[in-house]
């Protein structure tokens, strides 16, 4: 009667239990989160480059096709040792330890605990005698492991995968940007010595005119007023001088830190008063920003970092099943020594019963950041869009330029020769020389910027084009599925 009893009560309770996991599984509300809209027009509107005329692998190192030995020295010596490369490589090894403590937590859990004991008996006062001293030992083993059931376990699994890859490409984005930084310092450098060159051709021009007014004026050829304006014109060109001077070793130490090496002595640092033509850049597709952009890339594995999210607090409302197998052993030494041995396997069931209000609500919690993640990945893009239209509409702009800007130094130089040889021969004012003089160098400072524009823009382009790395060879496994969409 009472085993009857007892058997009715076994099955009423495993009923109940299978019961409440059914309703469970079933009350668990399903999340989907909306799908990007990250389509993008089929090409840009503005073209910076002849079809065809680089290959598209030319982005991966885009310094070598500048053909400048000083610019990829620099660029690859930051990339080894600059703080910057340094620091997104120490944040990168924290990802990738922090993806192995997630990874983890998935797996079974268990401790082996061992104990050794000694203990005797001694007459410390009065009859009898000592009794031997025994010894024992004993260790156990209680592991327990959770059957990934409903696949909980498998999606904490891919999410530490997928916030790792995007902290991938978080460190490739810090090596592209010390790329394009240390690029555009430079070549703003060599534009400071080349302000640097004229600033010192003015002040030799102007040197020689108040020296020709000095002694003019000394023989009643040159008025006093000539020649007071020739010594104001020597006096501002020799500051000018001094203030690029300065401007220039500034540019040299920053240089110098960017690239890590804030020790070495700015001499040790050429910067030659050159500006070289820029390079033509491949035609290249929106698509493209979908596949090459690490911003764009690390905001897609956003995305799907917060679906996996939204499951596993999903999955946080079903039940869980554990194995718990047991082990323990013991052995005692002395006149009743012995060993005996103790196993056991049980099997567990728990159910989220009083936490689910708690586990509904971090699973809205997930599902508003997974919706943010969504619209924040939408804003990447089309940020990412804007800056790669802008910048090549700047960079053809520029180029387009360049032949003006030639054009009307070259004839500002003649004028200023012209007058500069009436001056000399009286047939031509001082007013006409120093307009002249005036124009001509506003002329070469406005070439020599329209230079430095090109090169600059063309390093501001590359970079909004996520030029600096090998994105099919580099990018994380991760990325396929995502990257094959983008480009569909």
């Amino acid at each position: 009667m009472r085993a009857n009893l007892r058997n009715g009560a076994e099955r009423a309770a495993r009923l109940s239990v299978s019961a409440i996991a059914v309703l469970l599984c079933g009350c668990a509300p399903q999340v989907h989160l909306p799908q990007a809209d990250t389509a993008l027009p089929p090409a840009f509107e503005a073209n910076a480059a002849p079809a065809g005329t680089l290959p598209e692998a030319s982005l991966d190192r885009w310094w070598e096709s500048f053909r400048d030995p000083q610019l990829s020295g620099l660029i690859d010596t930051a990339l080894a040792r600059s703080t910057t490369a340094r620091l997104a490589y120490a944040r990168l090894s924290e990802a990738r330890a922090t993806r192995s403590v997630n990874r983890a937590s998935t797996l079974p859990t268990g401790s082996l605990s061992a104990t050794a004991t000694e203990q005797g008996t001694r007459r410390v006062w009065g009859q009898g005698a000592n009794a031997p001293g025994d010894d024992s030992y004993q260790a156990t083993f209680y592991p327990s492991w959770e059957i990934d059931l409903f696949g909980r376990l498998s999606a904490i699994r891919q999410q530490a995968d997928v916030q790792y890859a995007s902290s991938t490409l978080d460190w490739h984005g810090a090596r592209l940007a010390l790329a394009a930084d240390v690029a555009t310092t430079l070549f703003q450098a060599r534009g400071t010595a080349i302000d640097l060159g004229t600033a010192r051709e003015r002040l030799k021009i102007s040197t020689d005119l108040a020296r020709s007014a000095q002694l003019g004026e000394a023989r009643g050829l040159t008025s006093g007023q000539d020649a007071a304006r020739l010594d104001a014109d020597l006096a501002s060109a020799s500051a000018e001088v001094t203030r690029l001077e300065a401007e220039l070793q500034a540019a040299k130490r920053s240089l110098l830190i960017l690239v890590g090496t804030p020790n070495a002595p700015t001499d040790s640092l050429p910067i030659e008063a050159r500006l070289d033509d820029a390079p033509t850049l491949p035609a290249v597709t929106p698509g493209l920003l979908l596949a090459r952009r690490p911003d764009v890339l690390s905001a897609g594995l956003a995305v799907e970092s917060a679906a996996l999210g939204v499951r596993v607090n999903r999955l946080a409302l079903f039940p869980r099943f554990d194995i718990q197998p047991g082990l323990a052993l013991s052995a005692t030494t002395g006149p009743v020594g012995g060993a005996t041995g103790l196993w056991s396997l049980a099997a567990g069931l728990t159910v989220p019963l009083l936490d689910r209000t708690r586990l509904m609500a971090q699973l809205r919690v997930s599902e508003a950041q997974g919706q943010q993640a969504v619209v924040s990945y939408e804003q990447t893009v089309q940020n990412a869009y804007g800056e790669a239209e802008n910048a090549l509409v700047r960079l053809t702009a520029n180029r387009n330029r360049i032949a003006d800007l030639e054009r009307a130094e070259a004839r500002s130089r003649a004028a200023y020769d012209s007058a500069l040889r009436g001056y000399r021969a009286g047939l031509t004012d001082l007013t006409t020389v120093l307009q002249s003089e005036q124009t001509w160098l506003q002329a070469r400072a406005a070439r020599d910027q329209g230079r430095l524009a090109l090169l600059t823009g063309t390093v501001s382009t590359v970079r909004a084009l996520g030029g600096g790395w090998d994105a099919q060879n580099q990018m994380p496994s991760q990325m396929q599925t995502l990257t094959a969409q983008g480009a569909q």
